[in-house]
């Protein structure tokens, strides 16, 4: 018998999370310059993959103990907060699984999509990580009906360059308290 994967969602990550959207969380000034090129790469490249729906390629860009998030409420706690997704790498793995089996039926004609990322800033959080701050607009065709999903997006990278990867991403709609539009693709 396989053992699962044991979950990274604890109340230590559900803080960490907290505290990357709160309001009172300080500012850090300008980004960085010398990190800017780097992270729009890779955030570009995430664009472009979420786009062409290859979910694999994009699922393989995240750590082992990553988490994806889509708060209800833009500056949430997650331990007291309903969430549109708190995934960690195994939901993740689900959600794509039940894209690629055709049976998504919310997903039958797929969504074409089209992402815009802007606005990109980034940090050295001091232990080798980047955090990663952009504004990005999903453009979503389906069933002769064009949607848009503006969101502010935050990332913590664990790497940057040719092997980025993500450890964390925080899709922060911005209408997420109003009447949000029913989405059954990945943001």
């Amino acid at each position: 018998m396989v053992e699962p994967a044991a979950s990274v969602l604890d109340d230590g990550l559900y803080q960490r999370l907290a505290d990357m959207v709160s309001a009172d969380s300080p500012d850090r000034g300008p980004g960085h310059t010398d990190l800017r090129p780097a992270v729009e790469q890779a955030l570009y490249h995430e664009a472009r993959l979420l786009d062409d729906r290859r979910y694999r390629a994009w699922l393989e860009r995240f750590t082992d103990d990553c988490v994806y998030w889509v708060p209800l409420d833009p500056v949430a706690d997650p331990r007291t907060k309903v969430s549109y997704f708190l995934d960690d790498r195994r939901r993740m793995t689900d959600r794509i699984g039940l894209l690629e089996t055709g049976w998504a039926h919310a997903q039958e004609p797929p969504s074409r999509t089209s992402r815009t990322v802007s606005n990109v800033e980034a940090w050295p959080t001091g232990d080798g990580d980047t955090l990663a701050r952009c504004s990005t607009v999903v453009w979503e065709h389906r069933k002769d009906r064009l949607n848009a999903f503006a969101s502010r997006n935050e990332y913590v990278l664990a790497s940057l360059g040719d092997g980025w990867a993500i450890r964390y991403k925080i899709v922060r709609l911005v209408d997420c308290a109003g009447d949000v539009r029913k989405f059954s693709f990945v943001l």
